[in-house]
């Protein structure tokens, strides 16, 4: 009898250096700038982060077609982000993060890409606590 055939054991791990996006247990999407640029996105432009449909793919799904639902909030002194996505149950705790980087090659779809995650869940980093006038207690 064969060993079970696990997809995430044989697929090739994103290189580091592709544009990436981080997604937060609250539901927010924060864009690099990378992917901001290498994707042309601008302020206002319909997006989406899609979960993969399975249990059996590990691929998520940035959806940049017209017709998506959210889209990108970009404000002065603020890092562009998508708010609102729709997140599988117990995906992520509180203070997680999940870091999703686009896949090499032109999407199959038009406005349609694929991303795949860059490791497991980390936990965010800490801020130091600031007191009055600036000084940590």
């Amino acid at each position: 009898m064969y060993p079970d055939y696990n997809l995430l054991d044989n697929l090739p791990i994103p290189h580091d250096l592709m544009p990436a996006l981080t997604v937060s247990a609250k539901g927010n999407a924060y864009l690099s700038q990378d992917l901001i640029s290498r994707l042309r996105l601008r302020g206002g432009q319909p997006i989406d982060v899609l979960p993969p449909n399975s249990e059996r793919t590990p691929y998520w799904h940035l959806d940049l077609r017209p017709n998506a639902r959210r889209n990108i909030d970009w404000y002065p002194d603020t890092r562009p982000r998508i708010r609102g996505l729709l997140l599988p149950a117990d995906l992520l705790h509180e203070g997680e993060l999940l870091t999703l980087r686009l896949v090499p090659g032109e999407p199959a779809f038009p406005g349609f890409y694929p991303l795949l995650p860059a490791g497991p869940p980390v936990m965010r980093p800490k801020r130091p606590r600031q007191g009055v006038g600036g000084v940590n207690p």
